[in-house]
């Protein structure tokens, strides 16, 4: 019975695993990359005259 419930919690360990890896977090990391490039890019508009300097 114990051996039972304790693979059940090992694979639910490791589909949880699996999910945060693969999915969740390069999601994550994307966003905030991205996040970060935007605020730069509007930083350098609002700061910066266009043309040349």
């Amino acid at each position: 019975m114990q051996a039972g419930i304790e693979a059940e919690s090992k694979g639910r360990e490791l589909v949880t695993f699996l999910v945060l890896a693969v999915l969740i977090w390069p999601v994550i990391a994307c966003a905030v990359v991205g996040a970060y490039g935007l605020g730069f890019w509007l930083y350098f508009m609002l700061v910066r005259l266009p043309g040349p300097s």
